[in-house]
């Protein structure tokens, strides 16, 4: 499919992987529409654009060194999967949604993600489906249990 910007969804999608790989949130988040709602987490629930970015932004200042690969794409009309190995290194402070803080532990982890984005008609994601494994969400639950009851 050839969004209005001339590009493939293909494009537009690798074009994202690779803003977000760099680490290039502004780049990243101006190809994200408006309305995008983001799924994944051990909820599973739709988190809007803003909350993503903000927490994407959290997420890099507290595990670095991140690194992720694109290993593969699947399209589908204005559907694209994306196959990629995600690693980073929990370095500092992260700060959680209530407010709580977690302290490193300079654990590391390497999971193998599958994310799918929806392309709209002018060549924004419009919506983010990330299936991440356990490893990241195994490792930030070891640090809340650390946490002080």
């Amino acid at each position: 499919m050839i969004c209005s910007n001339g590009k493939t969804s293909a494009q537009t999608a690798l074009d994202w992987a690779g803003a977000c790989a760099r680490g290039d949130l502004e780049t990243a988040a101006a190809m994200i529409a408006g309305g995008c709602k983001r799924y994944g987490g051990l909820s599973w629930s739709a988190v809007d654009r803003n909350f993503y970015l903000e927490r994407w932004k959290i997420y890099l200042d507290a595990f670095s060194p991140y690194s992720l690969t694109v290993a593969n794409h699947l399209v589908n009309g204005r559907t694209v999967a994306l196959e990629m190995i995600e690693s980073a290194t929990f370095s500092r402070p992260y700060r959680l949604p209530d407010g709580r803080v977690l302290e490193p532990n300079f654990r590391s982890y390497v999971d193998h993600v599958c994310t799918v984005v929806d392309i709209t008609d002018n060549g924004l994601i419009g919506e983010i489906r990330a299936y991440i494994p356990s490893n990241l969400e195994s490792l930030i639950a070891s640090a809340i249990t650390a946490l002080p009851a």
